[in-house]
């Protein structure tokens, strides 16, 4: 579905009108119920707020070096990422459909590959709160998904590059010394089990 645009209106106008609509329509869905009574009403929404980010995303993917010559920051591409991660880590909750959940994950992989929420975190509070956010869900697709490691590398530098390692420890050295502040009561086999 491609976004019909007139020459005579900015690529930035577009993709700004196109976001305003996408955010308005995911307000509306982040509202209702998981519960919902009518699930084909709550689906056709669903697929209605898919249809404009997909619409969104494509668009800013052809239109990125105009969109950032007018002003787009990583951090607003990441945004948009997260949100259609959202959609389908939402649908799966109402669903318990993997394959929507398995969708979540690449997009939440590929936010924390590109580190989207990274440039500006240490500034911008807001910034910093999506970033949080943002490390939040995707552990939670992370454990649901009962993964061990990332795709394609190392993963302990993946959770260092988003301050995983240093502030809950996960990663190399994870778990030492809970033996200990437990009274011993985890072995040493145990610990090893823990570790990623």
């Amino acid at each position: 579905m491609q976004v019909q645009q007139n020459p005579s209106i900015p690529v930035s106008e577009v993709y700004w009108s196109l976001l305003h609509k996408a955010d308005k329509k995911f307000s509306k869905i982040r509202e209702l119920p998981y519960y919902h009574r009518n699930r084909h009403e709550y689906d056709a929404y669903f697929y209605k707020v898919f249809k404009v980010y997909t619409q969104l995303w494509k668009f800013q993917q052809e239109n990125r070096q105009k969109l950032v010559d007018a002003g787009l920051r990583r951090s607003e591409i990441g945004e948009i990422a997260s949100r259609i991660a959202q959609l389908y880590l939402g649908q799966y909750m109402r669903t318990s459909e993997a394959s929507y959940l398995s969708e979540a994950y690449i997009f939440y992989e590929a936010i924390l590959s590109r580190e989207y929420f990274k440039e500006g975190m240490f500034q911008d509070l807001s910034l910093a709160n999506k970033q949080l956010r943002f490390i939040s869900r995707f552990l939670v697709v992370f454990l649901l998904l009962n993964r061990r490691s990332l795709e394609g590398g190392d993963e302990e530098d993946a959770w260092r590059r988003v301050g995983v390692v240093e502030n809950v420890g996960v990663g190399e050295g994870a778990g030492e010394g809970d033996g200990e502040a437990a009274g011993g009561i985890i072995k040493e086999e145990e610990e090893e089990a823990w570790r990623w």
